[in-house]
């Protein structure tokens, strides 16, 4: 016996970094399908995400009901079915979504309940969204990680919500040449078990203006954009200068970096924007 699972599936974008987006709540009709749907959450994650048989997204995330005083919980998952505790730009997107599809409160401000902690995210209108991100901290202010091709990388080691090796380079068409390298450190054995992601950025003329790119663990490749490595390139840049506000361009586009003195949660601003909906007939069999 086969049949198909209908499954509504929001995709959307956060500055180039794409979702997949499903209302888990209590009562939902994810929660009714989930039973059948013979794999885990982590091999749903990989189909859905998927190129070919799925919608093409950087990353899946189930929005579930509320606990613990919180408006939403959530589970995210990257498109090679690992997890991570925070995304910057799907907590946009997740605000948006939940804003404008479940019922957000009115005053536009929500609390999820992530794996890096509380994080607030504000609805601003015309698709910006700001979110408050969770601590920001430098691990290790320089740290040296030796290369198979016998060379020494420095980078400063940040936690945004994920850990981020961040490094300043002198443009960031120079990233092309230091994929290889950034590969190699995102799963460096001085960084196990987790890894981290890597963050490149350079300074514009402007030294409140930056542009950055992060090779994200879980996809294992440069991304358009990653939320938690504009602050990180952000927060190692406002070190440097002391810019309380920064504007990073990433390839998808742009976010704005805030920091608060005496607050160690700094303030992330960019777009969240939906791309459409999608009813994703999975085949079962039996």
């Amino acid at each position: 016996m086969s049949g198909f699972l209908p499954i509504t599936i929001t995709k959307m974008s956060g500055a180039g970094n794409t979702f997949a987006l499903i209302d888990a709540r209590e009562g939902s009709v994810w929660q009714g399908i989930e039973s059948h749907l013979k794999m885990t959450r982590p091999q749903f994650a990989k189909l859905v995400c998927d190129r070919v048989l799925g919608v093409g997204t950087d990353g899946f995330l189930l929005i579930e009901s509320g606990s613990e005083g919180f408006d939403y919980n959530w589970d995210f998952y990257n498109n090679d079915g690992s997890t991570a505790e925070m995304c910057g730009n799907a907590a946009r997107c997740a605000a948006r979504f939940c804003y404008e599809n479940l019922g957000g409160n009115s005053t536009g401000a929500l609390r999820f309940k992530t794996g890096a902690g509380l994080v607030v995210a504000n609805v601003l209108g015309n698709t910006r969204i700001r979110v408050r991100m969770p601590e920001a901290r430098f691990i290790q202010e320089q740290i040296e990680l030796k290369t198979k091709s016998s060379s020494t990388e420095t980078f400063a080691l940040v936690n945004t919500g994920v850990p981020h090796l961040v490094q300043k380079i002198h443009a960031i068409s120079d990233t092309v040449e230091l994929k290889d390298m950034a590969r190699e450190a995102r799963s460096h054995h001085d960084l196990q078990p987790s890894g981290a992601n890597v963050t490149f950025y350079a300074v514009e003329s402007d030294e409140k203006k930056i542009r950055a790119v992060t090779f994200e663990r879980g996809v294992e490749d440069y991304t358009l954009a990653c939320g938690t490595g504009a602050v990180a390139a952000a927060l190692v840049h406002a070190k440097e200068t002391k810019a309380a506000r920064i504007e990073v361009q990433m390839p998808g586009g742009v976010m704005v970096v805030s920091f608060i003195e005496g607050d160690l949660h700094p303030l992330m601003e960019g777009d969240a924007v939906f791309v459409g909906d999608f009813k994703y007939n999975l085949e079962v069999v039996g």
